[in-house]
């Protein structure tokens, strides 16, 4: 990957304007997932960066859009999580496992985190109504899976829309209490939560 030239010109235009905007939202994400949204500011970004504060507007219109990005490199991951799902040739609850092992080390992610702890909390309007349909298209498209789990009888009858509430619910709340220090990666506690879900707490 070409090195970042933050205070010069190259022929790369292009490609170095998308590495700054990157830059930039890799260290808002950051911040956003550890300090909180409303606690940053620009400034602080821009001084991760060793930026001015002028200089973050070539990226983004204000902090709200920047968090909105974030949200967006977020989304783009929960995408993949549901391709690997979508091409595995298990069954439905094999493919629920797929899904949820790839997301869970997603949601804990910087990035994840900025989505599920901060952008569902603080985007407005037009912003709140994009992700908000965003998420329910994921949704549905977890009620899917669930739905050929229940039909290839992996997963017992079940209303696939409270299942799925059920484990989005529980996934969505990792950044929450999550520790990045801990002995157990996000992998080994996906599948903890999942058997809890599919076994149940009956002795």
């Amino acid at each position: 990957m070409p090195a970042i030239q933050w205070h010069r010109k190259t022929k790369d235009v292009e490609e170095q304007q998308e590495l700054k905007r990157r830059a930039v939202l890799d260290v808002a994400a950051r911040l956003f997932s550890t300090v909180g949204y409303k606690k940053t500011s620009l400034d602080d970004i821009a001084a991760e960066l060793d930026l001015t504060k002028p200089a973050l507007y070539y990226y983004a219109r204000n902090k709200e859009d920047i968090l909105m990005q974030c949200s967006l490199v977020s989304l783009e991951g929960v995408k993949l999580c549901f391709d690997a799902a979508q091409v595995s040739t298990g069954n439905g609850l094999d493919r629920l496992r797929v899904f949820f092992r790839s997301y869970a080390a997603l949601v804990v992610s910087d990035f994840g985190s900025s989505l599920m702890r901060e952008a569902r909390r603080n985007l407005t309007g037009r912003n709140q109504d994009k992700l908000r349909q965003t998420l329910r298209d994921g949704q549905d498209f977890l009620e899917e899976i669930i739905k050929a789990g229940i039909e290839d009888k992996s997963i017992r009858q079940s209303s696939t829309k409270r299942l799925a509430q059920v484990l989005f619910s529980a996934f969505n709340q990792m950044p929450e209490w999550y520790n990045p220090d801990g002995s157990e990666p996000p992998e080994v506690i996906a599948n903890q939560i999942l058997e809890l879900v599919s076994d149940g707490i009956r002795a």
